[in-house]
């Protein structure tokens, strides 16, 4: 089993809809997938609520609760973990960190993204995990924020996750359905861009899918 921390210290970067969109990439490979909700807003919870389907599993954690839960995933069968978490400072940011095999940590084109992105880097290295920043909400045009981003990035000696991510209407209007942009648009930039950043990702993590046999069935984690 794999656990994928999903972190920033500063809100609004989009960790809840790259939780989402990435799970959905997982589970539609025929991994079992756990996402487990972390930040007290639940909006990842209220989002499984609104899908109404089998999977990803969604569950939400306190700090405490986590190890029992990661513990009963693993022994059900999860292939890949997603942990959600909040903004700002909290507890359940390091806990989540510390129970990662990787860490993506979302950040937008903006000065005060790029400015507190150093925390969340600081934490995953001082926990001896793998990091490595994904670009979020970038303009549909051109690549001069990717740019930018790898720039920033790599003064910081954090690896970026590729592509980045475009800020595009197809991932608004997916999640009022509960789904992501995977499902509503499959042939579209969107859901392109996430299929290849989770191919990045499983090649980072070495997440493979050749001998799933699951057939798109969730573990069976909850108490």
């Amino acid at each position: 089993m794999k656990t994928l921390a999903v972190a920033m210290q500063k809100g609004g970067v989009g960790k809840s809809w790259l939780t989402r969109s990435l799970s959905v990439a997982a589970s539609l490979e025929g991994l079992n997938v756990l996402v487990i909700d972390m930040d007290s807003q639940q909006s990842t919870v209220a989002w499984s609520e609104r899908r109404k389907a089998e999977t990803p599993l969604v569950q939400f954690s306190t700090e405490r609760e986590l190890p029992a839960i990661l513990k009963r995933a693993n022994d059900a069968g999860c292939d890949v973990v997603f942990i959600d978490t909040p903004p700002a400072r909290s507890t359940e940011t390091p806990a989540a960190v510390d129970a990662a095999d990787m860490v993506l940590i979302p950040c937008t084109p903006d000065i005060e993204a790029f400015e507190q992105i150093a925390r969340t880097e600081r934490l995953a290295r001082l926990a001896g995990k793998p990091a490595f920043a994904v670009l979020t909400m970038t303009q549909p045009s051109g690549k001069s924020e990717q740019d930018i981003g790898q720039e920033i990035f790599a003064s910081l000696n954090l690896d970026m996750a590729l592509p980045s991510i475009a800020r595009l209407k197809a991932h608004r209007d997916a999640a009022r359905e509960g789904k992501t942009a995977t499902e509503t648009e499959p042939g579209g930039r969107a859901a392109q861009e996430i299929a290849a950043l989770w191919a990045f990702i499983k090649e980072r993590a070495n997440i493979g899918t050749d001998a799933v046999v699951h057939k798109g069935k969730s573990a069976k984690v909850r108490k």
